[in-house]
């Protein structure tokens, strides 16, 4: 698992109303820019998961932390429409005019409210994973990932070592394919490092994006009219059913949707970098899934 050590300690551009949005920057800086929305719980950390993919296909990578998780500055009552006005202010500070977006589970609402409100900054935008509103999903949601919905567990995560073993706890409820990439080098470590960046601040952070979820939108996936959308999900996944994923595809207008038999949630991330990078930076999807 690729680390730089600079990178993960990261940086905070201050948005014109003083709040401060924390990034961490991998890959080529020269390269074409690709932002990277984590879950939740989540921080600008979990984009190393692309990190090795993005340097070999010179993309400048830029994880970003929401509002009260990472570095960034919490913000009462935020609205899922308000990130694509803070990312698009975070890439103008950047000098960066159009870029691609990538959000992961909860991240991905985030990606698609910016395909949505943004398209014009957008090249392409891509769904791993994805979130839909939640409803009877919310139920789901506090089984398999439980943090998500009882914030104050975040005393379990806020100290890395302490994180891994309660994963390595909970990874005896995950699919092998989850089980696996977990006993790669590096991964727990990398896991419970983004769970305790998450926390820093305390579980506001965390907790607003739950309350966001269960409220409405502001948009619906019909809504959203950019060409280059691509979708990736893991048919073994048991934290979003490969049903949310297919529910999204048909609803979406445009949307280049690609199914992996042998993946889960957190292997497909892992296992598969290489074709979400390559897909949002070179205009075209990889091989390796179903449609």
């Amino acid at each position: 698992m690729k680390s730089d050590d600079r990178a993960d300690t990261g940086e905070v551009v201050r948005l014109a109303d003083g709040r401060g949005i924390g990034f961490a920057e991998y890959g080529n800086r020269d390269g074409p820019a690709l932002f990277y929305f984590h879950g939740d719980p989540g921080s600008r950390l979990e984009a190393r998961f692309l990190a090795q993919a993005a340097e070999d296909a010179g993309v400048c990578l830029l994880g970003v932390d929401r509002p009260g998780m990472g570095l960034s500055t919490y913000q009462p009552r935020r609205r899922l429409l308000d990130w694509p006005d803070d990312v698009a202010e975070v890439a103008d500070r950047l000098g960066i005019d159009r870029f691609s977006v990538i959000g992961v589970a909860s991240g991905g609402p985030h990606a698609a409210a910016c395909a949505y409100r943004i398209p014009g900054r957008l090249k392409a935008c891509g769904l791993v994973s994805p979130l839909g509103p939640f409803g009877a999903a919310r139920a789901l949601l506090s089984r398999s990932i439980p943090w998500v919905v009882t914030p104050l567990t975040s005393r379990s995560f806020a100290d890395p070592e302490r994180g891994e073993r309660r994963l390595r706890r909970l990874a005896r409820g995950w699919v092998e394919a989850d089980r696996r990439v977990l006993d790669q080098p590096g991964v727990a470590e990398l896991m419970a490092a983004v769970l305790a960046d998450a926390f820093r601040q305390g579980p506001r952070g965390p907790a607003r994006e739950g309350a966001i979820f269960g409220r409405p939108w502001g948009f619906s996936w019909r809504d959203i009219e950019m060409s280059e959308v691509y979708l990736w999900h893991g048919e073994l996944d048991r934290s979003v059913p490969i049903g949310v994923a297919r529910a999204i595809a048909d609803e979406l207008p445009h949307c280049t949707a690609t199914y992996y038999p042998d993946e889960g949630h957190i292997s497909l991330i892992v296992n598969r970098a290489g074709d979400l990078v390559a897909a949002l930076t070179s205009g075209g999807p990889q091989d390796g899934g179903a449609p």
